[in-house]
């Protein structure tokens, strides 16, 4: 048993979760085998439920409580404390809550967690999935899955609890091809040879407060993936108001679609040591007062030619950022000699540079066509910017203007109907410029004639489903 932390329950959390008894069969979550975390619960019957799902506030992403789930707000609900790690899978249902007590690591199984369930972080917890390990999150759109802070609405800040770590055996850019996650006092490896490693597969998924501090400047993200392959599926995942990067992913290829990051303090997708799969359908909301990038895309920091060169890519993305009252926000920040190909994507509001490049290695990338920003539309920012000193390019911002704008639209009128953070509305209008501003994209993408995340005009906007959550 691995336990990184220490853990004292504050006065908060003591109140709403009282010990009695120990956690028992799988109707209160365990796995078939029984070795499902050690833990206690105290089970008050659950609420009350009508039947189908009881309503929510759809302006703040609540989708209500689902028929049979343990309601998250209430003190009296059954709560499982997880405090050990989980050996050989685990089977968590919503007639619970689940309460992370410490770093849990689950080992040579999967865990699987079932649609409504929620999962609440104490400080200093975190959820890893180890590399011999794999996580299924099969949440719906009205019955997401939810990891969040234990403390009660209203009194969640970042960093309340570590967040969701996923560890893989996919190459990774490093030296020796094995590197230490970050964030851990006794660090756990990632990375290997298996291309096609399988993490899981994550379907509405929504992570919040997370990003818990163990040093100063040394915080874990809301969800990191290391070296996680291609076998690995993510739909539907937004992270909330995390303390450091939103998702993070270190190595490996794997596709996401329809992913949401709010309120990022650091960058809302940081992608490095070789990643290079793949996104669509993506939204991306700073803080109006905290926040760096919307991507930030790194190859290495030691070794800037090393190989696989990270090289993501990304279509039908809206990036909103920090706006005037912000401080560091930029569009995209690309360096040590990444690749990126960012496509039919719209980038507005942001304080600084919609895209600084730096790095020699860098625009070497993408004078050989390893960089390619097409279909794009800007506005609302401090132009573009290129490193300096040992960061330097051989272009000035205007030559890197002047190669934007071959394919890009830099001075792009607005087409967000709403940038008001908590309450955004991204559906572009029918007559927009966004409407056929999208160019091809490669295979395996679903193709679209139109820039962002949301197609204009669109019935259906997929940014307002109940599943997110833009408030407290």
């Amino acid at each position: 048993m691995k336990r990184f932390y220490s853990f004292v329950f504050n006065s908060v959390a003591a109140s709403s979760i009282a010990l009695v008894g120990a956690c028992g069969d799988d109707d209160n979550g365990d796995d078939d085998n029984g070795d499902n975390a050690d833990g206690h619960v105290h089970d008050s019957g659950g609420a009350e439920h009508d039947d189908g799902v009881d309503d929510g506030d759809p302006d703040d992403g609540d989708p209500g409580v689902p028929d049979g789930c343990a309601d998250p707000n209430d003190a009296d609900a059954p709560v499982i404390v997880v405090d050990s790690d989980i050996e050989g899978g685990a089977h968590w249902t919503c007639e619970s809550i689940y309460l992370l007590s410490a770093a849990v690591f689950v080992h040579g199984g999967t865990l699987e967690i079932d649609s409504g369930t929620t999962v609440k972080g104490a400080g200093g917890s975190a959820l890893v999935i180890d590399q011999d390990a794999s996580l299924t999150v099969l949440g719906t759109e009205d019955a997401p899955v939810v990891m969040t802070s234990a403390l009660p609405e209203g009194e969640r800040n970042r960093g309340d609890w570590g967040g969701l770590v996923l560890i893989g055996d996919a190459p990774i850019n490093l030296g020796a091809g094995v590197g230490a996650a970050e964030g851990f006092a006794t660090p756990p490896s990632y990375g290997g040879t298996d291309a096609a490693h399988n993490c899981g597969s994550i379907s509405y998924l929504r992570v919040e407060w997370a990003g818990f501090e163990l040093s100063a400047g040394n915080e874990l993200n809301g969800v990191t993936f290391y070296a996680c392959g291609s076998d690995t599926h993510v739909d539907h995942l937004q992270v909330h108001m995390g303390q450091d990067d939103g998702i993070e992913m270190f190595g490996g290829g794997f596709d996401l679609t329809h992913v949401v990051v709010t309120g990022a303090a650091d960058d809302s997708i940081d992608c490095d040591e070789g990643f290079r799969g793949s996104l669509q359908h993506v939204f991306i909301h700073q803080d109006p007062t905290v926040g760096d990038n919307c991507l930030e895309w790194s190859n290495q920091g030691t070794d800037f030619t090393a190989t696989p060169t990270t090289g993501p890519s990304i279509a039908n993305l809206t990036c909103i950022g920090s706006g005037a009252s912000g401080e560091k926000s930029k569009g995209m920040t690309l360096k040590e000699g990444t690749e990126a190909f960012i496509r039919n994507s719209v980038f507005a509001d942001v304080t600084n540079e919609v895209v600084l490049m730096t790095h020699a290695e860098t625009q070497a990338s993408a004078e050989s066509g390893g960089i390619v920003l097409a279909g794009n539309l800007m506005s609302g920012h401090n132009g573009v910017g290129v490193g300096e000193g040992d960061a330097a390019t051989m272009w000035s911002a205007a030559d890197l203007a002047a190669w934007l704008t071959e394919t890009n639209v830099l001075d792009s009128e607005a087409v967000i109907p709403s940038t008001q953070w908590g309450a955004p509305d991204i559906a572009p209008a029918q007559d927009s410029s966004a409407v056929d501003a999208g160019v091809q994209l490669d295979a395996g993408f679903e193709q679209t004639s139109y820039a962002g995340a949301v197609e204009p005009g669109a019935a259906d906007d997929w940014t307002q489903a109940r599943w997110i959550n833009y408030g407290d």
